[in-house]
């Protein structure tokens, strides 16, 4: 018996500082398809959801290191919820996480992968 694989992303793609939209801020997901109306569909949680291409950041390799993500207070107000003005994301499982001023390095407290901190890519 054959194991499906899953198909290799075309890239990774973020909610850029222009877009305010679902997904969540710092997080990198799987592209799926890019078509050529300005529409890039995002392998989220294994569904498909299409976003305007103008509201991303894309690359075309994974994450390596955290994403750094700095609120304003009015967001973590119209969420609901209460985070660190600052936190990170992990490059690896999309796990949000608070971290000491200055660190360099983090590990994930979800999946324990280790890595750097994207301090030159602020988002």
């Amino acid at each position: 018996m054959i194991t499906p694989t899953r198909l290799q992303p075309k890239g990774w793609a973020r909610v850029g500082p222009a877009g305010a939209h679902t997904l969540r801020r710092g997080a990198w997901y799987p592209v799926v398809r890019i078509s050529s109306s300005n529409i890039v569909v995002l392998d989220v949680n294994r569904h498909n959801v299409p976003v305007d291409r103008r509201l991303l950041e894309i690359r075309y390799h994974a994450p390596e290191r955290w994403t750094i993500v700095r609120c304003e207070p009015r967001v973590m107000e119209r969420l609901g919820r209460i985070f660190p003005l600052t936190y990170a994301v992990c490059p690896a499982c999309r796990h949000r996480q608070a971290f000491e001023a200055g660190a360099q390095q983090l590990t994930c407290d979800k999946c324990h992968k280790a890595a750097g901190l994207a301090w030159d890519e602020l988002s």
